[in-house]
Protein backbone atom coordinates (compact mmCIF):
# COMPACT_ATOMS: atom_id res chain seq x y z
CA UNK A 1 0.00 0.00 0.00
CA UNK A 2 1.41 3.34 -1.05
CA UNK A 3 1.43 5.85 1.79
CA UNK A 4 0.00 8.94 0.13
CA UNK A 5 -1.25 11.93 2.11
CA UNK A 6 -4.92 10.76 2.07
CA UNK A 7 -3.90 7.24 3.11
CA UNK A 8 -1.80 8.57 5.98
CA UNK A 9 -4.66 10.82 7.11
CA UNK A 10 -7.00 7.82 7.12
CA UNK A 11 -4.53 5.71 9.09
CA UNK A 12 -4.05 8.49 11.64
CA UNK A 13 -7.81 8.72 12.20
CA UNK A 14 -8.17 4.93 12.40
CA UNK A 15 -5.40 4.51 14.98
CA UNK A 16 -6.76 7.37 17.10
CA UNK A 17 -10.23 5.80 17.09
CA UNK A 18 -8.76 2.44 18.04
CA UNK A 19 -6.91 3.99 20.97
CA UNK A 20 -9.73 6.18 22.28
CA UNK A 21 -12.80 4.03 21.54
CA UNK A 22 -11.94 0.37 21.01
CA UNK A 23 -8.97 -0.35 23.30
CA UNK A 24 -10.64 0.89 26.53
CA UNK A 25 -13.47 -1.56 25.86
CA UNK A 26 -10.94 -4.39 25.62
CA UNK A 27 -8.85 -3.20 28.55
CA UNK A 28 -5.77 -2.98 26.32
CA UNK A 29 -5.27 0.78 26.21
CA UNK A 30 -1.90 0.75 28.01
CA UNK A 31 -0.55 -2.11 25.89
CA UNK A 32 -1.76 -0.40 22.74
CA UNK A 33 -0.08 2.84 23.82
CA UNK A 34 3.21 1.06 24.43
CA UNK A 35 2.90 -0.58 21.02
CA UNK A 36 2.34 2.75 19.26
CA UNK A 37 5.36 4.28 20.98
CA UNK A 38 7.53 1.34 19.94
CA UNK A 39 6.21 1.45 16.36
CA UNK A 40 7.09 5.13 16.06
CA UNK A 41 10.75 4.38 16.70
CA UNK A 42 10.73 1.26 14.54
CA UNK A 43 9.13 3.12 11.62
CA UNK A 44 11.83 5.77 11.81
CA UNK A 45 14.53 3.09 12.05
CA UNK A 46 13.24 1.52 8.84
CA UNK A 47 13.58 4.89 7.16
CA UNK A 48 17.16 5.26 8.39
CA UNK A 49 18.36 1.86 7.21
CA UNK A 50 16.74 2.40 3.80
CA UNK A 51 19.50 4.91 3.04
CA UNK A 52 22.99 3.79 2.06
CA UNK A 53 25.90 4.47 4.38
CA UNK A 54 27.15 7.97 3.78
CA UNK A 55 23.80 9.33 2.57
CA UNK A 56 23.26 12.63 4.44
CA UNK A 57 19.60 11.92 5.39
CA UNK A 58 20.57 8.67 7.11
CA UNK A 59 22.04 10.50 10.11
CA UNK A 60 19.01 12.59 11.21
CA UNK A 61 16.61 9.71 10.60
CA UNK A 62 18.87 7.46 12.70
CA UNK A 63 19.08 10.03 15.49
CA UNK A 64 15.31 10.53 15.55
CA UNK A 65 14.76 6.76 15.56
CA UNK A 66 17.22 6.33 18.43
CA UNK A 67 15.49 9.06 20.40
CA UNK A 68 12.03 7.55 20.07
CA UNK A 69 13.24 3.99 20.61
CA UNK A 70 14.53 5.13 24.00
CA UNK A 71 10.96 5.92 25.08
CA UNK A 72 9.88 2.27 25.56
CA UNK A 73 13.15 1.65 27.41
CA UNK A 74 12.43 4.64 29.63
CA UNK A 75 8.92 3.35 30.37
CA UNK A 76 10.33 -0.06 31.27
CA UNK A 77 13.06 1.45 33.45
CA UNK A 78 10.48 3.55 35.32
CA UNK A 79 8.18 0.55 35.77
CA UNK A 80 11.07 -1.55 37.13
CA UNK A 81 12.29 1.39 39.24
CA UNK A 82 15.86 1.09 37.97
CA UNK A 83 18.05 3.64 39.74
CA UNK A 84 21.64 4.82 39.47
CA UNK A 85 22.88 6.83 42.44
CA UNK A 86 19.27 7.44 43.52
CA UNK A 87 18.41 8.83 40.07
CA UNK A 88 15.73 7.13 37.98
CA UNK A 89 17.25 5.81 34.75
CA UNK A 90 13.90 6.26 33.03
CA UNK A 91 13.92 10.00 33.64
CA UNK A 92 17.44 10.31 32.26
CA UNK A 93 16.43 8.39 29.14
CA UNK A 94 13.42 10.68 28.61
CA UNK A 95 15.67 13.73 28.85
CA UNK A 96 18.06 12.16 26.31
CA UNK A 97 15.11 11.41 24.03
CA UNK A 98 14.15 15.08 23.89
CA UNK A 99 17.72 16.17 23.16
CA UNK A 100 18.11 13.64 20.32
CA UNK A 101 14.79 14.66 18.75
CA UNK A 102 15.84 18.31 18.61
CA UNK A 103 19.21 17.37 17.07
CA UNK A 104 17.45 15.24 14.45
CA UNK A 105 15.06 17.99 13.35
CA UNK A 106 17.91 20.47 13.07
CA UNK A 107 19.62 17.87 10.89
CA UNK A 108 16.55 17.68 8.63
CA UNK A 109 16.64 21.45 8.28
CA UNK A 110 20.29 21.36 7.21
CA UNK A 111 19.62 18.69 4.60
CA UNK A 112 16.62 20.45 3.09
CA UNK A 113 18.52 23.74 2.84
CA UNK A 114 21.45 21.96 1.16
CA UNK A 115 19.18 20.78 -1.68
CA UNK A 116 18.90 24.33 -3.02
CA UNK A 117 15.20 23.74 -3.68
CA UNK A 118 13.93 25.67 -0.67
CA UNK A 119 12.01 28.94 -1.16
CA UNK A 120 13.61 32.32 -0.59
CA UNK A 121 12.82 34.25 2.56
CA UNK A 122 10.98 37.48 1.84
CA UNK A 123 10.60 40.27 4.39
CA UNK A 124 6.99 39.22 4.98
CA UNK A 125 8.03 35.62 5.57
CA UNK A 126 10.65 36.72 8.09
CA UNK A 127 8.10 38.81 9.97
CA UNK A 128 5.67 35.88 10.15
CA UNK A 129 8.47 33.58 11.29
CA UNK A 130 9.42 36.00 14.09
CA UNK A 131 5.79 36.30 15.22
CA UNK A 132 5.25 32.54 15.22
CA UNK A 133 8.59 31.88 16.92
CA UNK A 134 7.92 34.52 19.58
CA UNK A 135 4.49 33.04 20.27
CA UNK A 136 5.92 29.54 20.68
CA UNK A 137 8.68 30.82 22.99
CA UNK A 138 6.22 32.84 25.11
CA UNK A 139 3.85 29.87 25.42
CA UNK A 140 6.73 27.56 26.38
CA UNK A 141 8.02 29.98 29.02
CA UNK A 142 4.52 30.29 30.45
CA UNK A 143 4.11 26.50 30.63
CA UNK A 144 7.52 25.97 32.22
CA UNK A 145 6.90 28.80 34.71
CA UNK A 146 3.53 27.36 35.67
CA UNK A 147 5.06 23.91 36.17
CA UNK A 148 7.92 25.26 38.28
CA UNK A 149 5.53 27.29 40.41
CA UNK A 150 3.75 24.07 41.37
CA UNK A 151 6.93 22.34 42.55
CA UNK A 152 7.67 24.37 45.65
CA UNK A 153 11.19 25.13 46.87
CA UNK A 154 13.79 23.25 44.75
CA UNK A 155 16.39 23.61 47.53
CA UNK A 156 14.41 21.17 49.66
CA UNK A 157 14.25 18.52 46.92
CA UNK A 158 16.59 15.58 46.52
CA UNK A 159 18.69 15.10 43.38
CA UNK A 160 16.36 12.35 42.20
CA UNK A 161 13.31 14.55 42.74
CA UNK A 162 14.94 17.45 40.92
CA UNK A 163 15.74 15.32 37.88
CA UNK A 164 12.21 13.90 37.91
CA UNK A 165 10.78 17.42 38.11
CA UNK A 166 13.03 18.60 35.27
CA UNK A 167 11.60 16.10 32.78
CA UNK A 168 8.39 18.07 31.99
CA UNK A 169 10.18 21.44 31.49
CA UNK A 170 12.83 19.85 29.28
CA UNK A 171 10.12 18.04 27.34
CA UNK A 172 8.19 21.29 26.88
CA UNK A 173 11.27 23.15 25.65
CA UNK A 174 12.31 20.32 23.34
CA UNK A 175 8.82 19.90 21.89
CA UNK A 176 8.57 23.66 21.40
CA UNK A 177 11.82 23.61 19.43
CA UNK A 178 10.58 20.60 17.47
CA UNK A 179 7.32 22.39 16.73
CA UNK A 180 9.13 25.52 15.57
CA UNK A 181 11.64 23.60 13.45
CA UNK A 182 8.79 21.42 12.17
CA UNK A 183 6.98 24.51 10.91
CA UNK A 184 10.24 25.55 9.28
CA UNK A 185 10.47 22.14 7.60
CA UNK A 186 6.97 22.60 6.18
CA UNK A 187 8.10 25.97 4.86
CA UNK A 188 11.24 24.46 3.33
CA UNK A 189 9.34 21.67 1.53
CA UNK A 190 6.72 24.10 0.22
CA UNK A 191 8.07 23.88 -3.38
CA UNK A 192 7.58 20.09 -3.15
CA UNK A 193 4.15 20.34 -1.47
CA UNK A 194 1.69 17.86 -2.89
CA UNK A 195 4.46 15.41 -3.76
CA UNK A 196 5.64 12.35 -1.87
CA UNK A 197 8.99 13.98 -1.04
CA UNK A 198 7.36 16.48 1.32
CA UNK A 199 5.10 13.99 3.14
CA UNK A 200 7.64 12.50 5.62
CA UNK A 201 8.76 15.94 6.77
CA UNK A 202 5.16 17.14 7.13
CA UNK A 203 4.40 14.09 9.29
CA UNK A 204 7.48 14.76 11.43
CA UNK A 205 6.30 18.34 11.88
CA UNK A 206 2.82 17.10 12.85
CA UNK A 207 4.30 14.68 15.39
CA UNK A 208 6.45 17.34 17.03
CA UNK A 209 3.67 19.91 17.09
CA UNK A 210 1.08 17.56 18.53
CA UNK A 211 3.36 16.39 21.34
CA UNK A 212 3.80 20.01 22.41
CA UNK A 213 0.05 20.18 23.01
CA UNK A 214 0.29 16.88 24.90
CA UNK A 215 2.83 18.57 27.19
CA UNK A 216 0.33 21.38 27.70
CA UNK A 217 -2.29 18.91 28.89
CA UNK A 218 0.29 17.15 31.09
CA UNK A 219 1.10 20.39 32.91
CA UNK A 220 -2.50 21.61 33.22
CA UNK A 221 -3.86 18.23 34.31
CA UNK A 222 -0.80 17.59 36.54
CA UNK A 223 0.00 14.13 35.21
CA UNK A 224 3.48 12.66 34.76
CA UNK A 225 2.76 10.04 32.07
CA UNK A 226 0.34 9.85 29.17
CA UNK A 227 -1.24 6.75 30.72
CA UNK A 228 -2.74 8.98 33.44
CA UNK A 229 -4.86 10.96 31.00
CA UNK A 230 -8.59 10.40 31.50
CA UNK A 231 -9.81 12.83 28.87
CA UNK A 232 -10.06 11.53 25.27
CA UNK A 233 -8.58 14.75 23.84
CA UNK A 234 -5.00 14.40 25.20
CA UNK A 235 -5.15 10.65 24.58
CA UNK A 236 -6.09 11.26 20.96
CA UNK A 237 -3.35 13.86 20.58
CA UNK A 238 -0.68 11.58 22.04
CA UNK A 239 -1.75 8.75 19.74
CA UNK A 240 -1.77 11.12 16.78
CA UNK A 241 1.76 12.31 17.55
CA UNK A 242 3.32 8.86 17.91
CA UNK A 243 1.52 7.53 14.84
CA UNK A 244 2.61 10.52 12.75
CA UNK A 245 6.25 9.72 13.54
CA UNK A 246 5.75 6.06 12.59
CA UNK A 247 4.11 6.99 9.27
CA UNK A 248 6.84 9.57 8.59
CA UNK A 249 9.43 6.81 8.76
CA UNK A 250 7.43 4.36 6.69
CA UNK A 251 6.61 6.91 4.00
CA UNK A 252 10.28 7.94 3.80
CA UNK A 253 11.30 4.30 3.44
CA UNK A 254 8.83 3.83 0.59
CA UNK A 255 10.17 6.94 -1.10
CA UNK A 256 13.78 5.75 -0.88
CA UNK A 257 12.95 2.28 -2.15
CA UNK A 258 10.96 3.62 -5.10
CA UNK A 259 13.75 6.00 -6.10
CA UNK A 260 16.26 3.12 -5.99
CA UNK A 261 14.35 1.09 -8.57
Amino acid sequence: MRLTAPVCAGLLIAVVLLRVVVMPMLGLEVHFQRGIEACSGLGLLLAAIAFDRGDPPRRPWSILATGLLLVPLARAALALKIMIADVAVGHMLLILTNILCVIALLGFRKILISTGLTPEWTSGTRVRAVIIGSTIIAASIALVSYHLSELGDPSTMSTSALISASVPPISIIADAVMFAVGLLLVRLVQPMMGGSVALPYILVAVGGGVLLFVDLFSVVLKVTTQDQFNSPVPLALATLGWTAFALAGLSQRQLVRRSAR
